[in-house]
C-alpha cells in the first residue's frame, strides 16, 4: 500500500506520519509512505502514472495561494480513484470533500482515534478489491488497478505491478486468475495473465504501456484478441453512456 501525504507544513507533516506508522505498526500490512510539499508534485506525480493508494491532503496547500479540494478536483480529472483523507484546521470545506468523493476530513490537532476510524473503513474496503501476497512477517495487498500481468515461471508465478515492483507467488497461475476471478484480467497464454487495461497494442502479442511484451497463445490468437477488443469496447460504452 502507497500512503502520499501532502502537506506544506512540515510539522503537520511528521504529526500525521507518525500516527500513520503507530497504525500500521499494530498491523501486518506493508505500506509506502511518501511526501509532497508542493500541491504541483502531486499532481505531477499522478499524472506520470504513480499513483497512492491513499492521500492524505491538506485543505490549504501552497502558503494559502491554493485549495486542497481543487486538488483533489484534478486529481480526480486525472482518473485518480484512490482514497483522499483530508486534514484542515477548519470545517468549513468538510461538506464540499464530498463533492470529490473524499474518504475522510481529519480536524487538527489530530486524532489517533478519528484517524483509525477512518483508515480501518479504507483498509476494510482496500481488502476487497486488492490481491494479498505474503512478504516475510507481513501482508501485501495490492489493488487491481494495480496488478500489470502475472507470469508464471517453473514453479512459481510473478506478480508485476504498475509501480515496477515484482512479488513472487508461490501458486499455480490458473489459481491465481481463480482467486482474482475479474473481467479485466485475461487469460492469453498458458504462462501469461494479463491486465487488459495496461494493454497499448494487439499483434500476435500484446505490448503493454509498461514496454513489456506479453505472449499469445497462437493457436487461439484470433478468439482471444477479440475477447480483448470486446473488452475495450464494452468498457468505453460505459464510461460514456
Amino acid at each position: 500500500m502507497i500512503i502520499a501525504v501532502c502537506d506544506d507544513n512540515k510539522q503537520d507533516m511528521e504529526t500525521v506520519s507518525g500516527l500513520i506508522y503507530t497504525y500500521f505498526s499494530e498491523r501486518s500490512v506493508e505500506y509506502k509512505l511518501v511526501y509532497y510539499e508542493t500541491s504541483q508534485e502531486l499532481l505531477c506525480s499522478v499524472i506520470d502514472e504513480y499513483r497512492p493508494d491513499i492521500i492524505f491532503l491538506d485543505v490549504y496547500m501552497d502558503n494559502y495561494q491554493r485549495l486542497g479540494i481543487d486538488v483533489a478536483k484534478e486529481l480526480r480529472k486525472e482518473n485518480f480513484d484512490g482514497k483522499i483523507i483530508f486534514t484542515a484546521s477548519t470545517p468549513i470545506f468538510a461538506v464540499e470533500s464530498y463533492d470529490v468523493n473524499a474518504s475522510g476530513y481529519l480536524m487538527k490537532p489530530y486524532s489517533y482515534t478519528k484517524l483509525c476510524s477512518v483508515m480501518n473503513r479504507i483498509i476494510i474496503n482496500y481488502s476487497i478489491n486488492s490481491y494479498s501476497v505474503k512478504r516475510r512477517s507481513s501482508v501485501v495487498r495490492i489493488p487491481y488497478n494495480d496488478i500489470v500481468f502475472v507470469e508464471s515461471i517453473n514453479s512459481k508465478c510473478v506478480l508485476h505491478r504498475s509501480d515496477g515492483s515484482d512479488y513472487t507467488v508461490y501458486k499455480r497461475l490458473s489459481d491465481i486468475e481463480n482467486e482474482l476471478n475479474d473481467s479485466r484480467f485475461l487469460r492469453c497464454h498458458q504462462s501469461y495473465l494479463v491486465n487488459m487495461n495496461y494493454i497499448s497494442k494487439a499483434d500476435k502479442s500484446f505490448m503493454l504501456f509498461s514496454g513489456d511484451i506479453v505472449s499469445i497463445r497462437q493457436r487461439n490468437l484470433r478468439s482471444i484478441k477479440k475477447q480483448y477488443f470486446e473488452y475495450i469496447k464494452n468498457k468505453h460504452d460505459i464510461q460514456y453512456m
